[in-house]
């Protein structure tokens, strides 16, 4: 505080001389030799001299140091997932990330849905991981996208599928063809003649006899009808005589449909030879005697998509089925 009010009365001194006229040289001198002693002797004797700031330095000069470490892409697995040879399932696996196991990132397929990495195990040191089993970290703007390897032999174009009526049946066909596949599968045992009438169903043109209880000889409509008839005259027909209450009355013998003497009903001759007949063709009039127990019902007929294909299908599904299996070679990759 005292050195402030030195400096006040030294200016104001100076500015008194200056203002009566201008000094001289010797004059000015000495004017400046009297203010130096002055506030020379305002210091008080051990003060510390007043120190300037530093020069602050522009922002311009100002260097940020780097504090970021340095970041890679990788991939962690999120659960033990296959790599494999190419991004899909359809090309084989070349071993496996294990949960929490990480893989530097090398690019990725056009769709964003595999990741290419670095893996030791697969073609030149690198492999495809799905993108939903793992998660990616330090990824930059961009990623690579790296094209993927041919396709494995035998795997189906864009567009179509493996037909799979059974596991080795890798036929490739356009998914509606499959689906038509995997409902005639399900369809299979309904559409057999057997289906309903089990092994003793009578091929086209044909019916049960039915003379009888369990009579399942296949006749002809008129047949039935015939025994129908004679089983309705039956009572009128018996006698008492030679072979006991039911000897036949003149003109009549036993029908014997079944082939033995059980079948009594009387009938005219002609009517016993035709059940004869009918019994031994029996076999032979039962839907599945041309083609086994797989014979298909009216309206259907084997697919044979391969060799033994017995599902019953229809006519435009056989034909269907060919066509693929004619076009398969451009369905497919070599």
């Amino acid at each position: 505080m005292h050195k402030n009010r030195v400096l006040i009365a030294v200016l104001a001194i100076s500015l008194a001389i200056l203002s009566c006229n201008v000094p001289s040289g010797q004059e000015v001198e000495s004017l400046a030799l009297t203010i130096t002693a002055l506030v020379n002797t305002a210091t008080p004797s051990g003060a510390a001299s007043a120190t300037l700031p530093p020069p602050t330095t522009s922002a311009s000069d100002a260097t940020v140091a780097a504090s970021a470490t340095a970041c890679s892409p990788i991939v962690t697995a999120n659960l033990n997932a296959n790599v494999r040879e190419g991004p899909s399932t359809d090309y084989n696996p070349v071993g496996a990330l294990l949960t929490n196991q990480t893989a530097p990132i090398v690019g990725r397929n056009a769709e964003g849905s595999w990741w290419n990495i670095v893996f030791a195990a697969g073609p030149g040191g690198k492999g495809w991981i799905a993108n939903s089993t793992v998660t990616a970290s330090c990824l930059p703007a961009s990623v690579a996208v790296i094209a993927p390897p041919p396709p494995p032999s035998g795997t189906c174009k864009d567009g179509y599928v493996w037909r799979l009526i059974r596991s080795s049946d890798k036929v490739c066909v356009p998914p509606s063809s499959k689906a038509q596949a995997d409902a005639d599968n399900a369809a299979a045992d309904s559409r057999l003649c057997t289906a309903t009438y089990g092994p003793d169903t009578c091929a086209e043109g044909y019916v049960w006899r039915e003379a009888f209880s369990g009579d399942t000889v296949c006749v002809t409509p008129a047949t039935r009808s015939q025994a129908a008839a004679d089983n309705a005259a039956a009572a009128s027909r018996w006698v008492l005589g030679a072979y006991g209450p039911h000897t036949c009355i003149a003109g009549f013998v036993w029908r014997e449909a079944t082939g033995s003497p059980t079948d009594d009903v009387c009938v005219t001759g002609d009517v016993r030879t035709q059940a004869a007949a009918d019994n031994a063709a029996a076999a032979s009039r039962l839907c599945t005697a041309n083609y086994g127990p797989d014979t298909c019902a009216q309206g259907f007929v084997w697919r044979e998509a391969f060799s033994n294909d017995h599902v019953c299908v229809t006519g435009e599904v056989r034909s269907q089925t060919a066509n693929d299996n004619a076009a398969a070679p451009s369905h497919t990759w070599p």
